[in-house]
């Protein structure tokens, strides 16, 4: 029995239509699978960026003795000092905090160590009992080259340099001959007897007749050259300045109280006259650095800190930063220019770099030669060459012959041929190009609390961008731990 074709033909589209219904299940479920799964994906990529640690600490590598500061703000600082400070001291280390900036920048930082109950000393010079008393242990010579040391700091560089021995001899010579305490007040009136000049009844402080006596003995010890004469006028003028301040009524801890474990320290200068404060910034600075060299300071108690210290010149942060290495004390500078002659202190021995915003164009761009430049290759020329060659040919031929039959034959042949050959050839050219890691643009717009971590470890040369921001440890997905190197 043979089938009609039009039934077979009508059972062929039937089984190929159910093969077709088929398939098209099949894809759609397949597809439906591959969108849960990308929605499962998507899920899982979105709980996971929502999860993922965004903040993370940024740790010094290098482990460095000392580390600079250049640029920021007062609130810049003010939040560093409270970030690092409050690390610092919860870690049970010791902060002691020198505060030449009239900002205040330490107030912060002092009432978050107030609310963890971590003891606070906090000192406004100027004291009663600076310079200090001789209960601090300095004799009268170290004191007469403490203050020698500092009121030299105030003359340009290139002066004679026997200057400062000469103050010291100066010094010396009233600094022996008062009883304690020793205040600027009573230096001043044992320079005015050298001087020839003093009045009991109109003298910065009082002298016991004592005093007088062994005063006046010294005046032909001192001598009475011009030289003499104009160096004792420079020093009663000095002193007489940091006399006039108004003092306050506290009491300084002693030098191996400054910097305790597990304690804040902070010692600040505030004066209405810029001049006095200048001076005095000089003479706690130098009494400071004075301490370190003797060894009141125990080592490895914490980190000092120094704000607003970049008017006292590079060889004074150069000799505090060479004694504090040697003291085993870390040391901090916050400096608010990069000015041309702190410059040299830019990745110094034994240290690491904090860049803060700097609004002064040259101080960012000397900043960004510091951080360095990295290459890149770019394509810088490009090139298209179109070239196009005619060619046109003529040829002509004739020929005839006869044959022994009788017949004969004649040809004729012409031919032309021509051609165009074109070519277009491009080519481009790349090269290394050098540009800053980090533009002198970008530096002058850092937010007040974002940074610039630059240090060098044995591997490799280190730049790190960072927020010294307190709110930031209150935010979610903070980590308590630097990241790892990628």
């Amino acid at each position: 029995m043979r089938v009609a074709p039009y039934l077979a033909h009508k059972w062929k589209a039937s089984v190929a239509k159910q093969e077709r219904e088929e398939l098209r299940s099949a894809h759609e479920a397949a597809f439906e699978r591959w969108k849960r799964d990308v929605l499962a994906h998507d899920a899982a990529e979105r709980r996971r960026a929502d999860e993922a640690l965004r903040w993370f600490p940024v740790h010094l590598v290098s482990r460095p003795r000392r580390v600079d500061v250049y640029g920021g703000t007062a609130d810049g600082w003010a939040a560093l000092l409270a970030t690092l400070g409050g690390s610092l001291l919860a870690n049970g280390k010791g902060l002691w905090l020198l505060d030449l900036s009239h900002q205040t920048v330490g107030r912060e930082l002092a009432a978050l160590a107030d609310v963890q109950r971590v003891p606070v000393a906090r000192v406004e010079l100027p004291s009663r009992l600076v310079p200090p008393d001789l209960s601090w242990g300095l004799t009268a010579e170290e004191l007469a080259e403490v203050l020698a040391e500092a009121l030299s700091t105030l003359r340009p560089e290139g002066a004679v340099v026997d200057l400062r021995a000469t103050d010291a001899g100066i010094l010396h010579s009233v600094l022996e001959r008062l009883d304690a305490p020793v205040t600027y007040g009573r230096i001043a009136s044992g320079l005015e007897v050298l001087l020839r000049v003093h009045e009991s009844d109109h003298a910065p402080e009082p002298l016991t007749p004592s005093e007088l006596d062994r005063l006046t003995t010294a005046i032909d010890v001192v001598g009475q050259s011009e030289r003499i004469q104009n160096e004792l006028r420079f020093l009663y003028d000095v002193i007489r300045l940091l006399a006039r301040a108004q003092q306050n009524p506290i009491t300084v801890p002693a030098p191996d109280q400054w910097l305790v474990p597990g304690q804040l320290t902070i010692l600040s200068t505030h004066d209405v006259t810029e001049r006095r404060k200048d001076v005095m910034d000089r003479v706690v600075f130098f009494l400071v650095l004075h301490q370190l060299r003797r060894g009141r300071v125990p080592a490895n108690a914490g980190t000092l800190v120094i704000a607003g210290a970049e008017h006292l010149g590079r060889p004074a942060l150069e000799a505090m930063a060479r004694q504090a290495r040697i003291a085993g004390v870390r040391l901090m500078l916050l400096m608010t220019h990069v000015r041309e002659d702190i410059r040299p202190l830019l990745g110094g021995q034994d240290s690491a770099t904090v860049l803060m915003r700097l609004g002064n164009a040259e101080e960012a761009k000397a900043a960004a030669e510091f951080i360095g430049q990295g290459h890149r290759f770019v394509m810088n020329q490009l090139t298209r060459q179109v070239g196009e060659s005619h060619s046109t040919g003529r040829s002509h031929s004739y020929g005839g012959g006869d044959s022994e039959t009788g017949g004969w034959s004649t040809s004729w042949q012409n031919s032309v041929n021509s051609s165009t050959d074109k070519s277009v050839t491009r080519g481009e050219t790349v090269s290394r190009v050098y540009e800053f890691t980090v533009e002198p643009t970008q530096i002058q717009s850092l937010p007040p609390t974002g940074l610039i971590l630059i240090e060098t470890s044995p591997q490799s040369r280190r730049v790190v961008f960072g927020d010294c921001n307190p709110a930031i440890t209150l935010l979610p997905h903070v980590a308590d731990a630097p990241r790892l190197p990628e």
